[in-house]
């Protein structure tokens, strides 16, 4: 029997919003490193490992300024010395603007635990109490936590109805891998050349083809559908990919932890859907939890990936030489 707990509405200040060379949600390794957090915490007062979670997002609020087009809000940020001081502007110098992307969201995250929960109420109390200290002590995606509004306990066999009124409104993140790799092969078909990062951004880039009208001789654009309109396609960033050989730590300088092998990695970049909690069937399907292997870290879902025309091959694993992460954008 599977364990989760339902982090219910966690409210998050100031979290970071750019993910590699996107924007506007933070990146899948922010909320699978605040899940490890927990878990280490969680696994030494319980011996319980906390592997994987969902994400339902019920609200956002991005700081930026939109007028002709979109601008972070940007705020001077004084550096500290090193003997603990505050900076002081002088005549002639003022505080550096550090560019950075910020926004406000609320969320709720399932988490998946490898063992079984307690069922004792006395338990449930101790589990709850313990989570709630840590969960406001760390940090989601960058982002401050000043209120989480409850902390409940599940199993895959709970009632799902039940689950989906805490949940809802909101929208859960899908893995839709998958559905990028079915639209690389069929477009390859028709137009071998194709550049892999259009195809990409055909999933959410504005796009217009000319049409050609040979009676009256006029040209007319007409706006490109993506691959599947029906659908809320987003691009996504879900991991890393290694650039450099695996350094010994000690072998890097400034290395924050020198005990530990060090690389250079890259972003990975994918697609997401968001899929209304309404229309969830299987709690499994949505967690979250790291794939390593080789080179590639990244952040996928177990789940049989499904669209609402058709089923979607499941993506083979990443270091595979046919496997669409493997594109060079």
């Amino acid at each position: 029997m599977t364990s989760y707990i339902l982090l219910e509405k966690i409210r998050v200040e100031d979290a970071n919003c750019i993910a590699g060379f996107t924007y506007g949600f933070p990146a899948i390794t922010g909320f699978l490193g605040f899940t490890h957090v927990l878990s280490r915490k969680f696994n030494a007062e319980f011996g319980i490992e906390i592997i994987g979670c969902a994400i339902f997002s019920h609200d956002f609020t991005l700081h930026t300024n939109e007028q002709y087009d979109v601008h972070f809000i940007q705020s001077k940020r004084p550096p500290v010395t090193l003997q603990g001081q505050k900076y002081r502007a002088e005549a002639n110098k003022t505080p550096p603007i550090i560019e950075e992307g910020k926004m406000d969201l609320t969320v709720s995250l399932l988490l998946q635990c490898k063992q079984v929960l307690s069922g004792a109420d006395e338990q449930k109390n101790i589990y709850k109490n313990s989570l709630k200290k840590w969960v406001y002590q760390a940090r989601l995606a960058g982002g401050s936590i000043p209120n989480i509004k409850n902390i409940s306990f599940w199993t895959e066999e709970s009632n799902i109805n039940k689950l989906k009124r805490k949940l809802l409104p909101s929208f859960v993140l899908l893995d839709a891998t998958s559905a990028l790799e079915k639209h690389v092969e069929q477009s390859k078909i028709n137009h071998p050349n194709s550049d892999f990062f259009d195809l990409w951004t055909d999933f959410f880039a504005y796009k217009a083809e000319s049409k050609i009208d040979e009676d009256q001789q006029t040209v007319q654009w007409v706006r490109k559908d993506k691959p599947n309109p029906r659908d809320w396609f987003v691009p996504l960033m879900i991991g890393f990919k290694g650039i450099s050989p695996l350094y010994n730590g000690q072998d890097v300088e400034h290395h924050r932890d020198p005990q530990y092998p060090f690389r250079f990695v890259e972003s990975v970049h994918s697609i997401g859907e968001w899929r209304s909690t309404h229309r969830i069937q299987n709690l499994s399907d949505l967690i979250w939890t790291y794939h390593i292997e080789d080179e590639w870290y990244l952040c996928q879902q177990n789940q049989q990936f499904q669209t609402e025309i058709e089923p979607i091959e499941q993506l083979q694993p990443a270091s595979n030489n046919d496997g669409a992460f493997n594109y060079d954008f």
